[in-house]
């Protein structure tokens, strides 16, 4: 079973990181939910303390990883935040098991995978992780993921939440990511929705995440200022806010 960390009680509300991430890094929004929720933060396989299982190779099968530890968990209903690549994740669980979700929330996220003005594209990511230790991709990665890089005060914080990755999961996630696209059926999810970003965000331009809050039939948006694609981590009061509210019913 993949690695997850749970606490508080009530209504369900899963946490679901993205490549190179990990479910350490949801701790303030773990601490924040917990009085009101019972929060789980899954380790996607390939990722974080769940590394040495093997990745899928498609978003289908992140989907079935997710169900699965649902399912093990006795959790039939609940509601899902996805980020970057933990948001495509939500988009295709939320096309393919509605019954499952209550609400959903696409942080960092597009309805593409092979994103418009990322800054490198999948190919070149792919490219560079087959040259480099998962330790420099981290890195690589970490510093696109704030607006003033490794100076952040959350980076080191980042790294180490998202130790346990390996070459292999991280290559089959990003080729994951490059096939997948729920562009063209967005109209099909009628879970209420939160999209929300930060308006720096390199990794998700905001464009993306208006894009698809625009063909979301119930949605709400939300670009958050000073943040880029680690919001929950540069503004984690705000970003915690906002999500609160939209989960308790009050967006």
């Amino acid at each position: 079973m993949q690695n997850y960390r749970r606490a508080g009680q009530g209504p369900t509300v899963v946490l679901q990181h993205g490549f190179l991430g990990g479910s350490g890094y949801w701790l303030p929004q773990i601490q924040y939910l917990c009085p009101r929720f019972d929060v789980i933060a899954p380790d996607l396989p390939g990722f974080g303390s769940s590394g040495e299982m093997e990745a899928p190779n498609s978003i289908d099968g992140f989907v079935a990883a997710l169900i699965g530890l649902m399912d093990a968990l006795g959790v039939a209903e609940f509601s899902l935040v996805g980020h970057s690549m933990g948001g495509s994740i939500a988009q295709q669980l939320a096309l393919d098991h509605p019954d499952r979700l209550e609400r959903v929330v696409f942080y960092g996220a597009s309805s593409i995978g092979d994103i418009p003005g990322r800054f490198e594209t999948i190919v070149d990511s792919i490219d560079q992780l087959q040259k480099v230790s998962i330790e420099e991709t981290a890195d690589r990665f970490a510093k696109s993921w704030f607006l003033h890089g490794d100076s952040a005060p959350a980076f080191d914080f980042c790294l180490q939440a998202g130790k346990g990755a390996t070459v292999a999961g991280a290559t089959n996630a990003l080729e994951a990511v490059r096939g997948w696209s729920a562009d063209d059926r967005l109209g099909e999810i009628t879970t209420p929705a939160l999209v929300i970003c930060g308006d720096g965000d390199r990794g998700t331009p905001p464009q993306r995440s208006m894009r698809l809050f625009e063909g979301l039939p119930d949605a709400r948006l939300a670009i958050l200022p000073g943040a880029a694609h680690n919001l929950h981590l540069e503004r984690s009061e705000l970003f915690n806010q906002v999500i609160g509210d939209f989960l308790t019913g009050g967006m």
